[in-house]
């Protein structure tokens, strides 16, 4: 096939030259991934200096929220057996909604949960609206992330990865309607990785650091907590007000560093302070 002379291009009814926005583009396209590049280390920067798990939380929705995602939740999958309390001790990073939460572990969705399903099986990371293109959902499954969408958790993206040991690990980004292009699945999941790997080490280093105490009735609610009870359940259970169970709960997050009961229940069997 005969090459076309780019300087004869004009010569060439059937070839005409590109339009300057095109070649605008041609030019600019360096530029614009070398920001995009800059950018993403910029945010890994400020995942590694962060000092606690809640403000890596921080980051990565500030980060996700150019795509539309504004919660996350990410963590080691326990194994099927796993009781309640373990399953949510394994939550590292959490900025999911809490009574969202309270329900998915109190109800055992988790080894049910499609996506969950899938990062078992250690596939690429997809798009929730993907998942029936990947594998067959089966009604309970669906019935599941029909009611995360009451909490405002319609559209997610999961990135299935595993630690050194082979233990699979999901880090999920959701909101209401998420518009991740190519660039973006592929740099989140640079950020996401680094943010495991960091909310891990601050995890192992709160082991190290100076006991927390709770009071014996701040660990007995925190138990029933763990059980899966709300604080409701909670309450009546322990013969108490929900307002005096609120302020133990309250309390407990304080001393522990935490912003929701899930945290605080994951930090403290971290800590041994419950079992």
């Amino acid at each position: 096939m005969r090459q076309l002379d780019a300087c004869n291009l004009t010569q060439a009814p059937n070839h005409p030259l590109p339009s300057p926005s095109w070649k605008q583009c041609v030019m600019e396209a360096p530029a614009l991934w070398r920001r995009h590049l800059d950018d993403t280390f910029e945010f890994l920067n400020q995942i590694r200096k962060s000092s606690s798990q809640q403000e890596i939380c921080q980051h990565l929705i500030s980060y996700a929220q150019r795509f539309g995602a504004r919660n996350v939740l990410a963590g080691p999958i326990p194994p099927p057996r796993a009781l309640r309390r373990e399953q949510i001790s394994h939550v590292l990073l959490d900025a999911w909604p809490q009574q969202w939460s309270e329900r998915y572990f109190s109800k055992g969705y988790l080894h049910r949960d499609p996506t969950i399903q899938l990062v078992k099986r250690g596939v690429t990371p997809f798009r929730w609206s993907e998942m029936d293109q990947i594998s067959r959902v089966c009604s309970f499954g669906r019935q599941i992330m029909a009611e995360a969408s009451e909490f405002n958790l319609r559209d997610g993206f999961t990135i299935p990865f595993a630690t050194l040991n082979g233990q699979p690990v999901g880090f999920s980004v959701a909101g209401e309607k998420l518009e991740p292009g190519p660039h973006d699945r592929l740099a989140f999941q640079f950020v996401a990785a680094c943010a495991f790997g960091c909310a891990a080490l601050l995890a192992d280093g709160k082991q190290a650091s100076k006991p927390v105490r709770l009071s014996p009735r701040q660990q007995d609610v925190l138990r029933w907590v763990a059980e899966g009870l709300t604080v409701v359940e909670v309450a009546d259970r322990l013969n108490v007000s929900r307002n005096t169970a609120d302020t133990h709960l309250r309390l407990v997050r304080q001393r522990l560093g935490v912003t929701s009961n899930v945290q605080a229940v994951t930090t403290a069997f971290r800590l041994g302070l419950i079992s």
